[in-house]
């Protein structure tokens, strides 16, 4: 079962942000659901607080991979690179939203990766995005069964100088290569992108070309 902006997460923001600021926050706005946000995504649109996101496919990887994504986030393609034996490629692309500081990282990578594998091989980059971000709090896994393939998630909370960022990791297989991706976002973002990023990873449709 996912795990929200409960008493978990709680703990964990709270050795991060005093109590103060998280109360102030929890004051302004109430945290969407992922109902609420797989519902907006079926019917295209999604509304709250006086923000609108529009949804759409977007066809990725050499039409490998399809994902739901807000009309306001912009691709940003950050070119391809070689693998080194062999003719298998990487390719990484990137979407920015218009507005905000919320990022989406994808990476079809070259590292061979069976759908059984997804879930531990998350788990090695997660310690190893842990081994390297001093003060990370990892904050939540979870495996997702979507249509005979798996999506593998964890989530981890970010302190960075005078900043907090919340981040989503997942990874899949598209056509037996690891598809590694990343939401990430600032803390007062959270309410919103934190559900609306797990509606939006649970619309991923793998293509074995």
């Amino acid at each position: 079962m996912t795990i929200y902006w409960d008493e978990k997460i709680l703990d964990v923001w709270n050795s991060i942000q005093t109590r103060r600021q998280l109360a102030e926050m929890e004051e302004q706005q109430v945290q969407l659901t992922l109902a609420e946000c797989l519902d907006g995504v079926r019917k295209g649109y999604l509304e709250y607080e006086g923000r609108r996101f529009e949804f759409a496919e977007n066809v990725l990887f050499d039409g490998q991979l399809g994902i739901q994504l807000p009309r306001s986030m912009q691709l940003m393609p950050r070119g391809r690179g070689s693998n080194s034996p062999g003719n298998h490629q990487h390719e990484q692309i990137s979407f920015k939203e218009e507005e905000s500081a919320v990022m989406l990282g994808m990476n079809h990578m070259a590292h061979q990766l069976p759908m059984s594998g997804v879930e531990p091989f998350v788990q090695a980059m997660t310690a190893q995005v842990k081994k390297a971000q001093a003060g990370l709090q990892v904050v939540h896994h979870e495996l997702i069964e979507l249509n005979g393939y798996r999506v593998a998630c964890s989530e981890f909370i970010i302190p960075v100088e005078d900043k907090t960022y919340y981040q989503i990791l997942f990874a899949t297989s598209v056509n037996g290569r690891a598809l590694l991706g990343s939401f990430h976002f600032e803390s007062e973002e959270v309410l919103v992108w934190q559900p609306l990023a797990h509606a939006l990873i649970r619309t991923l449709r793998v293509e074995n070309i």
